[in-house]
């Protein structure tokens, strides 16, 4: 989302590509947010080509959580705890400064990720039947039968265009 808009002009433009991207990712089932996505490059495609082109490079990586059971999804469609552990490395490598080797810097690095670790273990960011969940017998995509994909994406268009005029109107007032 933020290399799409990173490729938008003005701020205005950024702003309208961000909205039309954050929608794609609040979908309920697979089959909807696959077909929003596809919606999206479509809109993206009149206002900002280079966004557009980005954003369907990205498919695959960006889909990615949709493998996984839809409770699984709110956790795995953001980077928050990647980067909440790169803060965490950059925090603790500030106060050393000037690290006298790699290997130094390395262990440092290992350290914070192994405290991660406890820290899972202990939360249980994932917990036992959700990840028993990843296994099921018949779990697929989320894609369960045939999908009328014309249906779908008209109703993601309508989506998505309802929720920019919402957004525009509030901005207005």
């Amino acid at each position: 989302m933020r290399d799409c808009m990173r490729e938008a002009g003005s701020w205005q433009l950024r702003r309208r590509v961000g909205r039309i991207v954050s929608q794609v990712f609040r979908g309920r089932d697979a089959a909807a947010v696959t077909a929003m996505y596809h919606v999206a490059c479509d809109m993206l495609e009149g206002c900002c080509p280079r966004a557009a082109a980005i954003l369907e490079e990205a498919e695959p990586d960006a889909l990615a959580y949709l493998d996984f059971p839809p409770s699984h999804w709110k956790r795995l469609r953001t980077n928050n705890v990647q980067e909440r552990t790169n803060r965490e490395i950059k925090r603790r490598s500030r106060v050393v400064q000037a690290f006298p080797s790699t290997a130094s810097l390395v262990r440092l690095a290992g350290a914070v990720m192994c405290e991660q670790d406890e820290t899972w273990q202990e939360s249980r960011y994932f917990s036992e039947a959700k990840m028993r969940e990843l296994y099921d017998e018949g779990r697929t995509r989320g894609l369960d039968g045939t999908v009328d994909w014309s249906r779908l994406e008209a109703e993601a268009r309508k989506m998505i265009e309802s929720g920019l005029e919402l957004a525009d109107r509030i901005e207005a007032a």
